[in-house]
């Protein structure tokens, strides 16, 4: 009878190893490609935001370090090694969850458990390995942590420690996350402050990694904070957008429907309110917040608040309370829809390689390309895919939407005007020392921030050398629908020896 009080965990452990193989070679995004390729970069000798410039926090590319390591020792390709430790990480989130969360029926456990990590590892599966995608799994057994805090019970120290550390990997990975751990430590306070002690596993396997974290970027990254910063102060506002694309999302129609279906049905919050509906809904509320705050309306940042209010209504339609038609039938529609949404959705697919695929598809392995755009989708993951070299610091001209409007709408400031000389010097550097078989410009406006008027090709057209450098080297071919494209038709120069070239790795 002991092995069969183990079965539902049993059965769930099948079901992680068949979706690691499903999943084994799902396409991934493209921010998840450059984190490995800065992962490459750094094990290769060279320094975040120095020779690499990177808008984001260090955590996530430090990260991607060891995976490319333990790929390298086990001979398999490091972007496979993660799917199969994210898709882990969802199973042992999930099976927390389920043995947390109480539920004493096997079947119950069975299906918090399948529900959780379809959530967690299914739910995200175009912008899978992303930080939301993270933070939503390492959300979900804290969440569940902390609810079961709140009635008294106990909970192994070990697994507490070992809970604190995975949050606190994930809550770090944007400072944006911060909030979810504040709002769900002042519930417990507020829901069972007798029961409420500050000094527990959890808090200080958080606190540690918060405290190591922050020394070692200081340490190691001062230049996130001298260089990164003042140029994302500069000109990433440029990303944003209107707040009708924001809010005219299919995701915000499933937060809305969740929200009303608690709002009418209750179960929420109170004492008598299942304590892991209501930690999960505070993880929904503190990642909305982050969704809102960031201003983009992307589909990865809604990732976590999707997957939390989805488990917690899914949580809340198996209480005793919900076991009638009404709402168990509006319960399990709205249901459907988070559930379903990555069906429709599919895994991830660059929409723009139907027009930078033929081109790129011509030129032999290991040619640079040097690619004008503000849109990093034209380079990553298809430099990568044709194994083709990148010579630039940058993952993407972002700066280009903020500077475009500076310039033809305004107003354009003195940082912003400084920042847009900088990336023309730049690109001329790159374009002298890497001799590209190829150079793109892009003829689109991809942001709503950047005016169509604006001419990409022309900003950086306006340094002579850049002007002299593509007269004397290139042919202008025929363009694409959204592309100017330039081919080298001399010998590539010798590698100067200027020390300011960057110099970056080949290889997968």
């Amino acid at each position: 009878m002991a092995a069969a009080r183990y079965l539902p965990e049993v059965m769930f452990t099948v079901v992680v190893a068949a979706t690691m193989i499903f999943l084994y070679d799902i396409p991934l995004t493209h921010d998840v490609v450059w984190q490995f390729w800065i992962a490459r970069q750094m094990m290769n000798g060279a320094t975040l935001y120095r020779d690499v410039w990177e808008i984001n926090p260090p955590l996530w590319f430090w990260s991607a370090v060891p995976v490319r390591f333990v790929a390298a020792w086990l001979s398999m390709p490091p972007l496979r090694l993660l799917v199969v430790c994210i898709t882990a990480l969802g199973g042992l989130s999930a099976l927390a969850a389920g043995r947390l969360a109480a539920t004493e029926s096997p079947i119950g456990r069975l299906a918090l458990m399948l529900l959780s990590f379809w959530l967690m590892v299914i739910g995200p599966l175009y912008d899978f390995g992303q930080r939301e995608h993270i933070a939503l799994i390492c959300s979900v057994a804290y969440a569940a942590l902390i609810a079961r805090r709140s009635t008294g019970k106990t909970v192994p120290p070990c697994l507490a420690l070992l809970m604190g550390a995975a949050a606190a990997y994930g809550f770090a990975l944007k400072h944006y996350f911060v909030i979810v751990p504040v709002m769900l430590e002042l519930w417990l306070i507020a829901r069972s402050r007798s029961l409420w002690r500050p000094i527990r596993p959890e808090t200080v396997a958080t606190g540690i990694f918060a405290l190591v974290y922050a020394v070692a970027v200081i340490a190691f990254a001062p230049a996130f904070f001298t260089d990164n910063l003042p140029m994302v102060r500069a000109a990433y506002h440029g990303f944003e957008s209107s707040w009708e694309m924001i809010l005219l999302r299919p995701w915000i129609v499933i937060w809305t429907f969740i929200a009303a279906f608690f709002l009418t049905f209750g179960g929420a919050f109170g004492k008598r309110a299942n304590p892991f509906v209501s930690t999960l809904l505070l993880v929904a509320i503190g990642y909305g917040f982050s969704y809102f705050m960031q201003r983009k309306g992307w589909l990865y940042h809604s990732v976590p608040v999707t997957g939390a209010v989805g488990l917690a209504l899914g949580v809340r339609l198996g209480m005793a309370d919900m076991r009638r038609l009404i709402p168990t039938v509006i319960g399990l529609f709205m249901l459907a829809l988070p559930v379903l949404m990555p069906v429709k959705i599919g895994p991830y697919f660059n929409f723009f390689r139907g027009d930078i695929d033929p081109v790129l598809s011509t030129l032999p392995k290991g040619n640079p390309v040097f690619i004008a755009s503000g849109e990093p989708m034209w380079g990553w993951p298809t430099v990568e895919d044709h194994g083709l070299a990148w010579p630039s610091r940058l993952y993407a001209y972002w700066m280009i939407p903020a500077i475009a409007h500076g310039e033809v709408i305004g107003p354009n400031p003195v940082a912003l005007r400084e920042l847009a000389k900088r990336i023309q010097a730049e690109a001329a550097l790159e374009i002298h020392c890497s001799s590209p078989a190829l150079i793109l410009f892009e003829r689109r406006a991809n942001y709503i921030y950047q005016p169509t008027s604006f001419d990409v090709r022309g900003f950086f057209l306006r340094r002579a050398d850049i002007r002299q450098y593509l007269a004397a080297n290139y042919r202008d071919s025929r363009p694409t629908r959204w592309l100017y494209v330039y081919r080298r038709v001399t010998p590539p120069h010798p590698r100067p020896t200027d020390p300011k070239c960057p110099i970056f790795a080949g290889g997968s």
